[in-house]
């Protein structure tokens, strides 16, 4: 083998990868304007009415979340939304719930579905986050989270 065809090749090889890189490079861009898939838009149109599901759960016995809901009754808010929020990403039966808040006075941790739910699901995922509290142990009571809703009054 020759030593200087193979560089003249690899040089010529090198120089056809460029010209192709540079062409590619060169062509007009897609307009960015152009019209999204169908599927696209039906997704969107679904993810407009999609929120969070909420539920209202109480935690009892000497659990890390039980300890937290505690400390927040005692006026350490901050420190116990950590705890929990750590808890809820270290428990695999919380996988998919997040800390909203607690109650006033602390009595009840708010959790919700860390993502959005479209309307025509949030019955069934609410029934199923609600079943799946009640058969936990150190969970007191789960309830569906009453979102008030700011009006005029009548």
């Amino acid at each position: 083998m020759d030593v200087a065809a193979l560089r003249v090749w690899g040089i010529a090889a090198s120089a056809a990868v460029m010209a192709v890189a540079l062409t590619i490079a060169l062509q007009p861009a897609q307009s960015a304007q152009a019209e999204p898939p169908a599927a696209y838009q039906v997704a969107q149109a679904g993810a407009a009415d999609a929120v969070p599901v909420a539920v209202l759960v109480r935690f009892r016995g000497a659990g890390p979340i039980a300890r937290s809901q505690a400390r927040a009754a005692a006026g350490q808010t901050q420190a116990a939304q950590r705890e929990v929020e750590a808890q809820l990403r270290r428990q695999t039966a919380f996988a998919g719930l997040c800390f909203d808040r607690f109650t006033v006075g602390g009595a009840e941790i708010v959790l919700r579905t860390c993502e959005p739910v479209a309307a025509s699901e949030r019955a069934r995922v609410q029934q199923n986050w609600l079943t799946r509290l009640r058969a936990m142990r150190a969970v007191e009571y789960a309830d569906a989270n009453a979102a008030a809703t700011q009006g005029r009054a009548g």
